[in-house]
């Protein structure tokens, strides 16, 4: 039996795992406020900040050196061939130099690792999902110069394809699935057989989330980038990080936005119904990408901590499919990655 320690940091929480073997034996999610996340300017600034709470959950669960056998974070790596990568130092140097451009947590996922690795004499790896590539129709954005392209949540999306083809009794190749991947970061995909047809870009398109401002009105937010009254870095934090339900609400927590809806709070009820709202014609977007052939849509992520807002999507979607609800499934995908270089059914890439 292999003990495994899971590590996916995420834009405002920290999830960790433990797997003995393929089933998860304990889980928490460290939420972070964005009151604390102010505090770090840049994203690798948060590094000391979550590894302090990384370690002491490790040791709320009592897990001394010689417990665990490997730990694995989360991919933010640029690479074609899917596979379990061996966290080195190449690999900490490249994902830094990917977040002066792009800021997002996930990057962190290596990092954390490793260092915990490093503190209990163990292997550190990353479980690595390469992306599908956009049909070439669906990378024309309008002007020449930007192309579209595919940025999701590509585990937590092939994941949920094998799942709804075992629930449905399908073969994947015969499945037309809308997966909505809906947290502080969505990615709202068209998939036909097991290929990605089409995806909303989770860090630029898309419906506003708890976080995120997604799609905006361009000739707006040209004029708002030469007003003069705002750098780029203050732009982008209005883009991602402290847009959405934190510019509205002043929470990226789902579940206490939900809270304040069920005690009456018009206000959280009116900007929530708004992002399914939002993410209702995604959805819908989607259908034709598809020809309206679909089998199911299907609502993954943090979302479904909020019955209104499943609610609300169920009501606009409904009439394209059956609407379903699945769990996360990147935990899982990360516990198994690892498992087949600890039993030597793999041998763990090399990162150069």
């Amino acid at each position: 039996m292999f003990r495994t320690l899971l590590i996916n940091p995420g834009s405002t929480s920290s999830e960790v795992s433990i797997f003995e073997d393929d089933h998860e034996v304990k889980s928490a999610r460290m939420i972070h406020p964005v009151t604390e996340l102010r505090k770090y300017p840049k994203i690798l600034d948060q590094f000391s900040y979550r590894i302090a709470a990384i370690r002491d959950q490790l040791r709320q669960w009592n897990i001394q050196k010689g417990d665990l056998a490997a730990v694995v974070g989360r991919s933010f790596i640029n690479r074609r061939e899917s596979g379990t990568y061996m966290v080195n130092q190449k690999m900490v140097d490249d994902v830094k130099v990917i977040l002066s451009r792009v800021e997002h947590a996930a990057g962190l996922g290596c990092m954390l690792a490793r260092e915990i690795a490093d503190e209990q004499g163990i292997p550190a790896f990353v479980a690595h999902c390469a992306a599908q590539s956009l049909d070439p129709m669906a990378k024309v954005s309008g002007i020449p110069a930007i192309e579209r392209r595919a940025v999701y949540h590509v585990l937590n999306i092939e994941g949920i394809v094998r799942l709804a083809a075992r629930d449905m009794n399908k073969k994947i190749d015969s499945l037309n699935l809308i997966i909505a991947h809906l947290e502080g970061g969505m990615s709202i995909a068209a998939v036909a057989g097991g290929k990605l047809m089409d995806v909303s870009n989770a860090f630029e398109e898309g419906p506003f989330t708890t976080e995120r401002s997604g799609a905006l009105p361009v000739v707006s937010l040209v004029e708002l980038c030469f007003s003069g009254q705002h750098t780029r870095e203050q732009i982008l934090k209005m883009i991602r990080g402290e847009g959405g339900m934190v510019a509205y609400l002043g929470t990226n927590k789902i579940g206490e936005i939900e809270k304040r809806v069920q005690e009456g709070d018009e206000e959280a009820g009116f900007y929530l119904e708004a992002m399914c709202y939002q993410i209702s014609k995604e959805i819908a977007a989607m259908a034709s990408v598809l020809k309206g052939k679909v089998n199911a849509v299907v609502l993954t992520g943090k979302i479904l901590e909020s019955a209104h807002a499943v609610n609300w999507i169920d009501e606009r979607c409904g009439f394209i499919a059956p609407v379903k609800r699945y769990p996360e499934q990147e935990a899982l995908a990360f516990a198994q990655a690892a498992l087949k270089v600890l039993r030597s059914e793999e041998k763990a890439r090399i990162y150069e």
